[in-house]
């Protein structure tokens, strides 16, 4: 008797797990795709990636004052970023994708609850850099925790039918400069200059310009697959060591190396932002975020690193350090 009874209950709770919804994988198939944050140097290469694929009808939500042009195929909403003028530029769209700068962060939520409204399938917040779920990162630089504050307000969407995917990608490769500045991965292509952190031997990840756009393009593919979860993704890794010998292998040239450690950089940092020089300030505490120790900048290591589920091969660093120096990307 007991035996039945346990049987039974067995039963019951399978029908339960059988019969709950799983709106992941109902998803209908992913057909028009509104982007914002195109004219951007990240965002124009994703904006390339989806545009390049052939596989969704694109239009762009740009401001009110933006006089970026796009090919005649591409619509282009104009947006005050009132609700009004999301609702129009949402409706009938089945995802969106974001690729706003810093100063536009703020606007997500907005975007969110028009896409809600709308009935919007996939949201793709504008991630594609440093591991926002680090909580050493976010100390450090607190910008993040908007980022982080998107996250958590996309979740609550979820029960609304509203699915997303944030992308982290690690420093965008291309980038080995910032002006006059050494770029996030501590190098300066113009100069011939190396900014190398603890001794140059700690693994992370890069991102070509073109991976990041690929694994938009194989998120909108498969929506499913990686619905409701921060994921990573990168091109390769390598220490700033095997990085700078490929870039004097590319240019023939010797560079100009100098030391730190990430306890100085972090210390400069933010003296820096203490004097006002915000740009320099912040882009030093990102080069500690990405090659420093304990910010998850090691992508292969995240228990959801996606390169294999999305299907993105990795990438030469050999290959990626000789398109950089003739002035491009892959």
């Amino acid at each position: 008797m007991k035996f039945d009874k346990l049987n039974k209950l067995v039963r019951y709770l399978e029908s339960i797990v059988s019969s709950s919804p799983d709106k992941t994988s109902k998803m209908a198939p992913i057909k028009n795709v509104i982007v914002i944050g195109a004219s951007g140097g990240i965002g124009a290469s994703v904006f390339k990636g989806i545009t390049d694929s052939s596989k969704f009808n694109v239009s762009v939500l740009a401001r009110q004052e933006s006089e970026n042009t796009y090919a005649a195929n591409i619509k282009v909403f104009k947006s005050d970023y009132t609700e009004a003028s999301l609702l129009e530029a949402l409706k009938g769209q089945d995802a969106v994708v974001s690729i706003l700068g810093p100063a536009g962060l703020g606007e997500q939520v907005k975007l969110i609850d028009a896409a809600v409204k709308t009935g919007v399938k996939l949201f793709i917040p504008s991630e594609f850099s440093i591991n926002t779920l680090s909580d050493k990162a976010r100390e450090l630089v607190p910008l993040f925790e908007g980022k982080l504050d998107v996250i958590e307000y996309l979740k609550k969407q979820e029960s609304k039918g509203l699915n997303w995917t944030a992308i982290s990608a690690g420093p965008a490769f291309a980038y080995l400069e910032q002006g006059l500045q050494l770029g996030l991965a501590g190098f300066n292509i113009q100069t011939h200059e190396a900014l190398i952190f603890d001794g140059g031997n700690r693994v992370f990840s890069n991102s070509n310009l073109g991976q990041i756009g690929k694994a938009v393009v194989a998120v909108l593919s498969k929506p499913e697959a990686t619905a409701n979860e921060f994921i990573y993704i990168d091109s390769f890794t390598a220490t700033q060591n095997e990085i700078l010998a490929e870039l004097e292998t590319a240019t023939g040239k010797k560079w100009n190396v100098t030391n730190t450690t990430s306890e100085a950089a972090t210390k400069e940092g933010q003296e820096l932002l203490g004097k006002g020089e915000i740009f320099p300030g912040l882009l030093m505490l990102l080069k500690t975020i990405n090659l420093g120790d304990g910010f998850g900048s090691n992508f292969p290591k995240q228990a959801t690193y996606a390169n294999a589920k999305l299907g993105l091969p990795k990438q030469s660093l050999k290959e990626s350090a000789a398109a950089v120096v003739a002035g491009g990307s892959i």
